[in-house]
């Protein structure tokens, strides 16, 4: 599920086609495990946070396939 949601999120910040909203995105992520594991009263797992960077970017890169499959086939 938090993987789904990282791609989803991944696929939207590229429809934007800002740098600056792909860049803070990836930050605003970070910053929220950061913060999670400061408040948790228990111990942490960075495998979520490996789990939604690794979904963000597959968004991502989802994204701009379709968007190269899309432009060159209009093209042919």
């Amino acid at each position: 599920m938090l993987f789904l949601t990282a791609v989803s999120i991944g696929v939207c910040v590229g429809m934007m086609r800002s740098v600056f909203s792909t860049a803070f995105i990836a930050v605003v992520i970070t910053a929220t495990f950061a913060l999670a594991t400061a408040v948790s009263p228990g111990p942490a797992s960075y495998f979520n946070l490996l789990i939604a960077v690794l979904g963000y970017n597959a968004g991502l890169i989802a994204f701009l396939a379709g968007l190269f499959a899309l432009q060159s086939r209009q093209v042919a």
